[in-house]
């Protein structure tokens, strides 16, 4: 056995000496490919090592945690298998929901203005009112109450509203029900508070209130003057013509309601006021001042007033206070208009200067937001009416120290503040400093 090995291995050794040189034969080649052939054996010995190892210890992974759920394997959707995404949904526009109906119902003094206007315009009192007044009897059990005529001007349910007219007339509104009773509508504004007390034509006071006449807390005229149309006179305005002619303007309504503005030069002559007197002298100091007065003031002043028009067409004054000097009563101050048409007439009104140069006119303080001014020296209305009042008239100007011109400045007889451009100037004078307020 040996020797048959020895003659193979002798064998073997001659054979690869006789092919060493050979062209087909390369040592270099061959030696390389028998270290590739080692690496690749190695490489997949070495990934067989670590396959083995990884499906060990996910064995014994598994065998630690019986209690997790088993984990399927991932599969790729085939194109078959594929979901679109559903598309994502437009949001709709949001519906807004109807706002509730606004309903106001009950007195309520603290109405705000837009409450108001929408009361005017939307009444769920239920009155009804005439398109022209009906003269009627007076109501029976109205006393001390001076009315010359009564009127029809509507209807609410089962009773009749009525209104009286006459001079110097507190406004007064009377329901008479079918059955007779006889109330009076002492508070007929939703604003108003509650009626307690006597009443104007001592009838018994109903609670009743006509949302038809509800109106706002402000109003400003064109003239720039504030007013609160709640804040009004008393005095009845009849049916005379209603607030209708020349120098007549409306200039806001209020539902049913309105407010208009007159405006008037000044009428009354001072020098035809002294003429009425016995012992007139055309040429006397007081005749000859009143003259001054009527060419000073007469082309340049006008009066002004403003009434409110209920819808059963019966109006009042709005009370007018331009200068807001009314808290100055309290002083023993009382300021009335330029005119002084008060004293003999029931009308709230205003007097504006249309010519006044504001040159003429010094600052002096002013009273909740109204500023008030004084005349100067060279101011021709206050020297005309200061001149008409030291001549002769009603004027007191000695129950107030006034002796002199200076006097009359100092003393504050007369005051002024701008009305809105284009206007003039809101003028209001001392009632010591007026030649009518003795009538």
């Amino acid at each position: 056995m040996t020797e048959l090995r020895d003659i193979l291995h002798q064998r073997h050794h001659e054979l690869a000496a006789s092919l060493r040189h050979a062209d087909e034969f390369d040592e270099t080649a061959a030696v390389r490919s028998v270290k590739v052939h080692r690496r690749g054996r190695a490489i997949v010995m070495g990934s067989s090592s670590l396959a083995t190892a990884t499906v060990l210890a996910a064995g014994a992974w598994l065998l630690l945690t019986p209690s997790e759920p088993d984990i399927a394997p991932a599969v790729a959707p085939s194109p078959s298998m594929s979901v679109s995404p559903s598309p994502t949904p437009t949001p709709s526009a949001s519906v807004t929901a109807e706002p509730a109906p606004i309903s106001y119902e009950g007195r309520n003094p603290d109405m705000t203005d837009g409450e108001a206007f929408y009361r005017a315009e939307h009444p769920a009192t239920g009155e009804v009112w005439l398109p022209e007044p009906i003269e009627v009897k007076a109501p029976a059990g109205v006393s001390g109450y001076g009315a010359d005529q009564w009127w029809h001007v509507g209807d609410r349910e089962d009773a009749a509203i009525l209104v009286p007219t006459g001079a110097y007339l507190d406004l007064a509104i009377v329901e008479v029900a079918y059955d007779g009773t006889v109330t009076e509508v002492a508070a007929p504004l939703p604003s108003d508070p509650a009626p307690s007390g006597a009443t104007r034509t001592g009838l018994p006071a109903s609670n009743v209130y006509y949302d038809s006449m509800a109106l706002p807390a402000t109003f400003t005229g064109p003239d720039g003057l504030a007013m609160d149309p709640r804040d009004r006179g008393s005095f009845v305005l009849a049916f005379d013509g209603g607030f209708e002619g020349p120098g007549y303007e409306q200039v806001t309504a209020f539902g049913g309601s309105r407010v208009v503005r007159r405006s008037e030069t000044w009428e009354y002559s001072y020098a035809s006021f002294f003429s009425q007197f016995d012992d007139y002298d055309a040429q006397s100091p007081a005749v000859v001042a009143a003259r001054t007065v009527d060419e000073v003031a007469i082309d340049r002043t006008e009066n002004v007033n403003y009434f409110l028009e209920y819808p059963f067409g019966v109006g009042t004054e709005i009370s007018l206070d331009p200068l807001d000097t009314d808290r100055l009563r309290s002083e023993d101050y009382r300021y009335v208009d330029l005119h002084d048409l008060a004293c003999s007439t029931v009308h709230e009104y205003g007097a504006l200067d249309t010519q006044a140069d504001p040159a003429d006119w010094v600052e002096v303080g002013g009273s909740d937001g109204t500023p008030w001014y004084v005349p100067t020296r060279g101011n021709e209305l206050a020297r005309a009416f200061y001149d008409l009042a030291e001549a002769e008239g009603g004027a007191r100007l000695d129950e107030i120290g006034v002796r002199s011109f200076d006097d009359y400045l100092a003393e504050r007889v007369m005051l002024g503040t701008p009305a809105a451009d284009g206007y003039g100037w809101w003028v209001t004078i001392r009632s010591e400093g007026s030649i009518r307020q003795g009538c």
